[in-house]
């Protein structure tokens, strides 16, 4: 624990027990992965306020931090540091505040030898976790690749999946979990596009108001299948307790957005060649680029980018009103914006390629989202599964006030044509 100030009490207790006890953020990795496993040593996961936050956190924004760490990050233990701006007494009730409320997840005061992360970890079967492999692999290469008839190509190619599985898996098994994981978790929102084109209610004769309502259900369990698949994959103990990092989850989240585009743009006839500069081109090509950086900004610890008091406010109603907080890429952006594209796409064919798009864009984000949701190991399942279907309620909600609205403009559409 080089450069890491503990009391001497714990300090004695981890050189008598050999346990290894290690920050969230900013760890020696190797090293610690290295003693763990080489030794056989336990493992705690320590949660630390940042030096740099000390004394600037209101109460309320430490009860916050605390309880999130334990239900979403398989913290183990909790280390409270002093304000030097506070007085005794206003140490202690912001203590005894959070203390209370973490008390409410099961958090305690106690020994250390019963923290989580102590004794026998997860892990899944490698016989399961080639059939998991070799299935969704098999899946993702028949929608996306071949038409209902290329049987052979198929055997083929799951015969294949299953001898280089079986091998990767014995000489290189976590770079082996990883790749899988990552391949699925980039193609999986392609195929959701493709079921949606095929399937989907909203492109039938006969459709209603509900299609895109019920699309939108039916295309976000799929999601969650695919996140399911993804978390069963890389479920392993170096992975929940983060001793392995699943190094994917920036790349699933921007990758998939690439592909669709370019797959967006063929579905509809639009070659890059032949797009004029004009001002819809540049106020689309403005607005994929601002969406891609606002991605990239809001989905990492950029302290230059950071949510604004209102959102911190939401943030907060949301976390203690629904236990878990739903992500506003879901709820807010990507579960509207498909409803609204399923609605234009099943009705409009031919028309207002402008707006489809973009609205396409926006709306797969929340998919997108729901599978890296699950790319997050070290988040317990239950947390995952309340997070997607709080994120799924409220886009419902914000998705019927948007149809609504696109509705209002038809009706005023039409009595200015008519």
């Amino acid at each position: 624990m080089r450069g890491v100030d503990l009391p001497s009490y714990l300090t004695h207790w981890l050189r008598q027990n050999d346990v290894i006890l290690g920050t969230v953020e900013f760890r020696n990795r190797e090293t610690t992965e290295k003693l763990v496993n080489e030794q056989n040593l336990d493992w705690v996961r320590l949660h630390r306020v940042f030096d740099k936050e000390i004394g600037t956190l209101t109460r309320a924004e430490m009860r916050a931090r605390y309880e999130r760490a334990i239900r979403e990050r398989n913290i183990g233990v909790i280390e409270y540091r002093l304000s030097p701006n506070q007085d005794l007494q206003t140490q202690i009730e912001t203590l005894t505040a959070i203390r209370d409320e973490t008390a409410k997840s099961g958090y305690r005061i106690g020994p250390i030898e019963a923290v989580r992360g102590t004794g026998k970890g997860v892990e899944s079967s490698r016989w399961l976790i080639l059939g998991l492999i070799v299935v969704s692999f098999g899946l993702v290469f028949r929608f996306l690749f071949l038409d209902r008839g290329s049987h052979t190509i198929l055997i083929f190619w799951i015969l294949a999946s299953t001898v280089g599985g079986a091998i990767g898996l014995a000489l290189f098994p976590t770079l082996t979990r990883q790749a899988a994981a990552l391949v699925l978790a980039v193609t999986a929102p392609l195929v959701g596009y493709k079921l949606l084109k095929e399937y989907g209610l909203s492109f039938k004769t006969g459709r209603s108001l509900l299609s895109p309502f019920l699309d939108l259900i039916w295309v976000s369990g799929f999601s969650t299948i695919a996140g399911l698949l993804v978390s069963t994959i890389l479920l392993d103990e170096s992975f929940v307790l983060k001793l392995q990092q699943f190094r994917g989850v920036k790349v699933a989240l921007f990758f998939p957005l690439l592909l669709l585009a370019v797959v967006a743009f063929r579905r509809y006839g639009i070659s890059f060649s032949e797009i004029k500069f004009d001002y819809k081109a540049g106020l689309l090509g403005a607005g994929l680029l601002g969406l891609f950086l606002f991605l990239l900004f809001r989905s990492g610890n950029f302290s230059f980018l950071r949510s604004g008091d209102l959102e911190e406010a939401i943030r907060r109603w949301l976390e203690n009103t629904l236990y878990v907080r739903p992500r506003f890429k879901e709820f807010a952006l990507g579960h509207p914006s498909l409803i609204a594209w399923l609605y234009l796409a099943g009705r409009y064919g031919g028309k207002f390629h402008f707006c489809k798009l973009p609205l396409l864009m926006v709306g797969f984000i929340g998919q997108i989202s729901v599978i890296n949701t699950f790319s997050h190991i070290h988040t317990p399942l239950v947390v995952s599964l309340i997070r997607t279907g709080n994120g799924l309620a409220g886009g419902l909600i914000l998705g019927g006030i948007l149809l609504a609205v696109i509705l209002g403009g038809e009706y005023v559409w039409n009595l200015r044509r008519g």
